[in-house]
């Protein structure tokens, strides 16, 4: 309660006005962690880090109900460095803001800066969450990197006993628009899930229209999840045509371009007395990335927990450097704390 009043105030002292039927709320993540990582041939990077389980950030989300079922919403959120206090990426609320209606009849507009279908669909599909760094499925499925389009609008469905659809377009998925031919990047994101009991599936279509008029990259994504209560197995592939691997917004990262790729993905998670054990595979054949991945959450609170993990990848991309070649392994171990509030 505290904190909705805190930045209802915020928000009220920026806008000049809030509304009785309005609800805005301070959220966020605190992540940090000592992180070793060692690729073959350079030496050891050692490192307290931000966000190695989950992005460090601080948002504000609000609601208005405009009455017959009808409410506008909008997000606002930024992404943070904790290890020193900085900004993330360029732009105050870079890793997302948008702005929209939803109806429980008719589903839900949004538009602005916001996730792809391919990282939003595949969150529960990766034991990793697509994140833990190097771990998460994002090392071979581009579209499950983090991605997100600016200048975009969004249309969700209603949700029908489990399945829902979704389709975007980006005007310019990184930069503002101009009216000058050969300048916008624009894109198309699309999908459909199902959850319902101990399944979850889910499959997306991603699209980027290059600004030089080069080829079109389009990847499709398709993955799974079936419970059985001890044991949750966890599977994916996409066929990926002209990308790059790590060409999402983790800043520092390039990578090596494919006319196709095939990736795969196998993983599993279990709960382990009062925490989770997860593990993955994963392979990108054409960009001769593979490896494999364990990990471990271990709750303190219902808001704060502690986890590790270890990661050994073969040709994967490392920060600050371009995605390494010649069957060179990449391993990492990283151990942290986690607290959402």
């Amino acid at each position: 309660m505290k904190k909705t009043l805190i930045a209802a105030a915020v928000l009220a002292g920026m806008a000049g006005t809030a509304h009785a039927q309005s609800s805005v709320t301070l959220y966020g993540i605190m992540d940090m962690g000592y992180l070793y990582s060692k690729t073959e041939g350079t030496k050891a990077r050692n490192a307290l880090d931000s966000g190695l389980q989950s992005e460090s950030r601080f948002g504000l989300r609000g609601s208005e109900d405009l009455g017959n079922g009808l409410k506008a919403n909008f997000l606002l959120e930024a992404g943070i460095n904790a290890d020193d206090g900085t900004s993330s990426q360029s732009g105050l609320f870079n890793r997302q803001s948008w702005v929209g209606l939803s109806s429980n009849t008719l589903g839900e507009i949004r538009l602005g800066r916001q996730f792809i279908l391919g990282s939003q669909f595949f969150t529960n599909i990766d034991p990793f969450g697509t994140t833990f760094r190097q771990a998460g499925m994002g090392s071979t499925f581009i579209a499950a990197n983090q991605v997100r389009n600016s200048n975009s609008v969004m249309y969700f469905t209603p949700t029908w006993n489990g399945l829902q659809g979704a389709i975007g377009y980006s005007f310019n998925r990184s930069t503002n628009e101009t009216p000058v031919a050969g300048t916008n990047n624009r894109a198309i994101t699309s999908g459909l899930r199902y959850a319902n009991g101990p399944i979850e599936v889910a499959l997306t279509y991603d699209q980027v229209e290059p600004s030089t008029g080069g080829n079109v990259g389009r990847s499709t994504q398709l993955g799974g999840t079936y419970d059985f209560g001890v044991v949750k197995l966890h599977a994916a592939v996409a066929d990926q045509r002209n990308v790059a691997v790590n060409v999402g917004d983790i800043p520092g990262w390039n990578g090596r371009f494919a006319k196709k790729t095939l990736s795969y993905m196998v993983g599993a998670s279990a709960p382990v007395g009062t925490g989770s054990l997860f593990g993955s595979y994963q392979k990108a054949k054409d960009w001769d990335i593979e490896g494999f991945s364990v990990g471990y959450t271990y709750p303190l609170s219902r808001r704060t927990n502690a986890y590790a993990f270890f990661s050994n990848m073969d040709n994967v991309g490392h920060y600050g450097s371009a995605v390494t070649t010649g069957d060179k392994t990449t391993r990492q171990f990283g151990v942290g704390l986690r607290h959402m509030f």
